[in-house]
């Protein structure tokens, strides 16, 4: 699907197959309880800022980042499926807390091969917080293939 560019662009932080939130074998992101958004189906381990803003959040064992954008939007990537199981294992992260990025800023670097070898499912939601969807008054999305950095894979407006 692809839409008119209008709204805030929210960019593909990985290279690779972009599909909707719903297409997730994960209850909790196919039914939108984490927020709403894509997945993408890695072909890269190197993620990078699809927003620019603030990092707001980075799970304990490097698998989860949110950012808040300047105008309050928080999106959230979720490096893998279950794959908080892997305790860290198979990520470098390259930013902390506090920090400003742009679109584009790596934010870590994921051993595609390491996480695939312990059977996780590569799959990383791509989402705009539920406690960010009250601000957002129209979402489109864009499936396909995705250039890290590059490619639109969201856009929003703002209430």
């Amino acid at each position: 699907m692809f839409f008119k560019d209008k709204g805030t662009a929210v960019i593909a932080p990985m290279s690779g197959h972009v599909v909707t939130i719903g297409d997730v074998d994960e209850p909790i992101f196919a039914g939108k309880v984490v927020g709403d958004g894509v997945a993408i189906i890695p072909s890269s381990g190197e993620v990078v800022a699809p927003i620019a803003g603030t990092i707001s959040f980075i799970g304990e064992q490097k698998h989860t980042y949110g950012i808040a954008g300047f105008d309050g939007v928080e999106v959230l990537i979720h490096l893998g499926i279950n794959t908080v199981k892997l305790n860290g294992q198979g990520y470098d992260c390259k930013v902390e807390v506090g920090q400003r990025v742009e679109v584009g800023t790596l934010l870590c670097n994921m051993d595609l091969d390491f996480i695939r070898q312990q059977q996780f499912d590569l799959t990383s939601p791509v989402v705009i917080t539920s406690g960010s969807m009250d601000k957002i008054k129209r979402l489109t999305l864009r499936t396909g293939q995705a250039l890290a950095g590059q490619t639109v894979c969201m856009r929003y407006t703002t209430v």
